[in-house]
């Protein structure tokens, strides 16, 4: 049974399980209940029956409980409101958001609303509903969203529901949910127009949370060659162009993302001729270059641990592509390396890197350490919320 209305069931942890949430960690494994959830919404007490906190939770995740609240209250429309006006704010305050940009609205943990993203593109929103609690609350936290989004200037609502769900017992949703959408939307970012296909791209439709390093390749690409690995509808290239670049080359195995790539190219005004096109293979066409070739080259490969058994595997692929980049990357250029897998820390992100560099036979000053941006923020309370870790290099 969901047991939507308050008070929620009580969900029981093991004796002395119960110093975890004095860390206000808002997670919960199986192993720490004393018994299985038998609703979507719990108060969770300790064994003597003291509630602690109030949660959504699942009965089939190993990851059984998700905490919204260290405190024994109902997850209510004023508390929906309440979390979702919070988290605009922020965006606000950063000048973030705006009727034609493309900015994450509610990052989940990192916002205090576990399993929910929502991201803005111009007037569209898209929704990820990751957890079967919020869909038991759906008709609680939708209208309050709904009603914010209409007061700043949204008028499409898409979802996207496909991330943990399966873990959940939930079915995958890609679907419109108000309003009209004739195609993509364009956002404005920085100097660039980039077009985002909501019900078909990836993820929620873009990669936003490379905002600020897409900006940067921008203002130092005057003159360079650029290639952009793993380039999705290349958004590193537009900026490389606009910034003044003298050849740009989108990689991708997706031949419907380098179309949109090409057609960006030119939405932007920029020669054709300086754009190259290259699909397939990323490890297969990195080994093709010819060595220092590239005077920029960004490498920003999909997750390639998305679980922890899978880091050993992931360690080698990431140091391979890694070490092709630096190969193609010219001395005393510039080379960018990124990861987005949760489970491989900055630590081990980074001995994959220098093992790359040491196996190419090059050196390298680390110009920056880069993660995800200001509205993708993590709690001191959740460090898994820190998934985004990239390395700015100078190659010689």
């Amino acid at each position: 049974m969901n047991h939507a209305h308050w008070p929620y069931p009580i969900l029981r942890l093991k004796p002395g399980k119960e110093a975890l949430l004095s860390k206000q960690h808002p997670w919960m494994y199986s192993g720490a209940l004393a018994g299985i959830p038998a609703s979507t919404l719990v108060r969770l007490a300790d064994a003597s029956g003291n509630v602690l906190a109030v949660g959504t939770a699942s009965s089939s995740n190993p990851l059984a409980v998700r905490v919204f609240r260290f405190e024994d209250a109902p997850l209510d429309a004023a508390f929906f409101k309440e979390r979702f006006q919070q988290a605009l704010a922020l965006r606000k305050t950063l000048a973030l958001d705006g009727p034609e940009t493309g900015c994450r609205w509610i990052f989940g943990e990192g916002d205090r609303l576990p399993g929910l993203v929502v991201d803005r593109y111009s007037h569209a929103l898209v929704l990820q509903v990751g957890t079967a609690g919020l869909e038991t609350l759906r008709e609680v936290w939708w209208p309050e969203l709904l009603d914010l989004a209409k007061a700043n200037g949204i008028s499409v609502f898409v979802e996207r529901s496909q991330s943990g769900r399966k873990e959940e017992g939930l079915e995958l949703v890609n679907r419109l949910l108000k309003g009209s959408l004739a195609g993509p939307v364009t956002i404005r970012e920085g100097a660039a127009n980039l077009t985002v296909d909501l019900m078909k791209g990836q993820k929620t439709g873009f990669f936003l949370d490379q905002r600020e390093h897409r900006l940067t390749v921008g203002r130092v690409s005057g003159g360079s060659r650029v290639l952009n690995a793993f380039g999705y509808t290349g958004g590193f290239s537009i900026h490389a162009g606009l910034g003044g670049a003298s050849a740009v080359a989108t990689l991708d195995s997706s031949a419907p993302a380098l179309d949109q790539a090409e057609r960006d190219w030119v939405l932007n005004g920029l020669d054709p001729a300086q754009h190259m096109r290259m699909q397939g293979d990323a490890f297969e066409l990195m080994r093709e270059l010819e060595p220092e070739s590239w005077d920029r080259v960004i490498v920003d490969p999909p997750a390639f641990a998305k679980q922890r058994k899978d880091l050993d595997k992931a360690f080698k692929a990431y140091k391979d592509v890694f070490r092709l980049g630096a190969r193609a990357t010219s001395r005393g250029g510039l080379l960018w390396c990124f990861s987005c897998s949760q489970h491989l820390d900055r630590a081990r992100f980074q001995e994959a890197v220098w093992t790359a560099l040491l196996e190419a036979g090059r050196e390298a000053q680390v110009l920056a350490h880069l993660g995800q941006p200001f509205d993708h923020p993590y709690s001191l309370n959740h460090p898994e919320g820190f998934y985004l870790k990239g390395l700015w290099l100078r190659v010689f």
